[in-house]
């Protein structure tokens, strides 16, 4: 799983199929992709798929609250808050991969924050979609929080992922596709290079979620 997309949404979360997905994720050149909603992870022809679950909470209480009640999955990620949130939740709770940083400031994940991430094995993600789909301030605020985790990443060394959040085949990008937008976000080749191998990373070894106290 050389290629990963980090995040899509197959039926019945999004609108199309696994296999359709699968045949369109081999066409665009990805070896594996992190599907939510999906009961166990699996392999489609030669796509490699984990099971993906995702929080949204509002408070700790409320992440580990989600975290007891929700189905094992492969892949546990977490929607990014404040920087008490996230300070709470990197060092609290176990889990994969923190997504949603587009939407904080650049306050919630700093220098203390990327060190958290980098020694617990947690990746910050990179959902290309808000580049394509956003205008305006919008986008701009995007690319500038993506800027500033792909300079903390190269600083402190935390895992990077990058995910097209698709919904349907058009959401879908090609791996080529992925390239050319991390350089936009700021990645440079390597970052490229190893985001796109993070989920695999994620699962070697495995590594299992649990509700610290």
């Amino acid at each position: 799983m050389k290629t990963a997309d980090a995040c899509i949404y197959p039926y019945p979360a999004g609108d199309v199929s696994l296999r359709r997905v699968a045949d369109e994720l081999e066409l665009r050149g990805f070896t594996g992709a992190i599907a939510v909603g999906i009961p166990a992870g699996c392999t489609v022809g030669t796509v490699r798929f984990l099971s993906g679950a995702e929080i949204a909470a509002n408070s700790v209480k409320s992440c580990r609250d989600a975290l007891r009640n929700a189905p094992k999955t492969d892949v546990v990620m977490v929607h990014a808050g404040d920087a008490a949130f996230n300070r709470a939740i990197l060092g609290n709770i176990s889990f994969h991969i923190l997504r949603g940083i587009q939407h904080t400031d650049k306050r919630a994940f700093d220098h203390v924050s990327a060190r958290m991430a980098a020694d617990r094995g947690i990746a910050v993600d990179i959902d290309l979609s808000r580049i394509i789909s956003e205008s305006g301030p919008r986008r701009q605020r995007a690319l500038e929080r993506y800027r500033e985790i792909s300079r903390l990443s190269r600083k402190y060394g935390f895992m990077l992922t990058l995910s097209s959040g698709a919904r349907s085949l058009t959401g879908l990008r090609s791996v080529r596709a992925f390239t050319l937008l991390g350089a936009v976000a700021g990645l440079d080749e390597s970052q490229i290079r190893e985001a796109l191998a993070t989920p695999a990373a994620l699962m070697s070894p495995p590594r299992s979620v649990e509700v610290l106290e």
